[in-house]
């Protein structure tokens, strides 16, 4: 009876043994992790730029607020439009566009076409400058005692305020260490933006308008230094699109022009605020081929059109 009793042990330890090789041989293999890939491989598309050092990409919130802006699908105001077709003269390329700070195009003309942008193109390199500065922890003070010859505020403004090339080239040169340049513009959403040739877009100038005003690319201090550099008078303040100002003088204008004679551009772009409101402008003129039309009359064009615009502006503040 005994041997029966351990013949069965011995037959229920071979069966469990089978059955536990059994289970295993069934089972499934633990899965592989899935390998990282090295931050040095990532597509330059995705990943955050790396300026020279020591400088940082803006944060993604930036981005994120600027994919909203251009993505606004345009909706001209009627009699707004057509009051500008009928100034602005024939053989003439025009390049423009009228965006509130909250709403609808009002305006839109050839805003995805590239076109040379004269010193209008200038407003995209004080921002990229100033952001490199921004991010080594410069103030506007400090600024002031250091730089490239000239300490980086007379840049800046020599720049900015008078259009002054020397002092463009200077900081054209001093952004484009390690492709800061085209990285923050390409950050920024500026990617039709280029420096050889210059050139840009209607679309592209107006969100460079928008991340000054909006403090989206620069600290409070450095938007406020490069607004107050876009505001400062100067020679010629009342021509272009200054001639708002007659009509609007309750009105703050921060702009830029742009003009050469060979070949011949005449240009304004600049941020216009009254009271609660803020509106972006961007204009271009230049001759079309074999067009008779020269500097004089597309600065006379462009006049008309700010004169126009000015009234749409006061209706607007008198009904708000």
């Amino acid at each position: 009876m005994l041997r029966t009793r351990t013949s069965s042990v011995y037959l229920l330890l071979v069966i469990l043994l089978m059955s536990a090789f059994v289970l295993q041989a069934c089972q499934l293999s633990p899965s592989l992790p899935t390998p990282t890939i090295p931050k040095t491989q990532v597509s330059p598309t995705t990943a955050e730029p790396q300026p020279a050092s020591p400088t940082l990409a803006p944060t993604p919130t930036s981005q994120a607020a600027i994919a909203t802006i251009l993505t606004e699908t345009p909706a001209p105001s009627p009699d707004l439009a057509q009051q500008i077709d009928q100034v602005l003269i024939d053989g003439v390329d025009w390049y423009v566009g009228i965006q509130p700070m909250n709403g609808e195009r009002l305006y839109a003309r050839n805003n995805e076409e590239s076109f040379a942008p004269a010193s209008m193109i200038k407003v995209p390199i004080a921002l990229v400058v100033l952001k490199i500065l921004e991010y080594r922890g410069d103030t506007v003070e400090d600024i002031q005692s250091y730089g490239i010859g000239r300490n980086f505020s007379e840049l800046l403004e020599a720049m900015v305020v008078h259009s002054e090339e020397p002092a463009t080239e200077t900081l054209e040169y001093f952004a484009r260490g390690e492709n800061r340049l085209r990285n923050y513009l390409d950050w920024w959403g500026l990617r039709h933006t280029t420096f050889d040739p210059r050139r840009s877009t209607v679309e592209d100038l107006l969100l460079s308008l928008e991340l000054v005003n909006s403090r989206e690319a620069l600290n409070d201090e450095f938007s406020n230094y490069l607004l107050e550099l876009m505001g400062k008078y100067s020679e010629n303040d009342k021509i272009l699109l200054g001639v708002m100002m007659d009509q609007l003088p309750e009105c703050a204008f921060y702009n830029k022009r742009g003009t050469l004679l060979n070949p011949t551009i005449v240009s304004d772009m600049g941020i216009l605020k009254c009271g609660n409101q803020t509106w972006y402008l961007v204009i271009a003129g230049t001759p079309a081929i074999d067009s008779t039309a020269n500097f004089e009359d597309i600065q006379a064009s462009i006049e008309d059109y700010g004169r126009i615009f000015a009234a749409y502006v006061q209706e607007q503040i008198s009904s708000d």
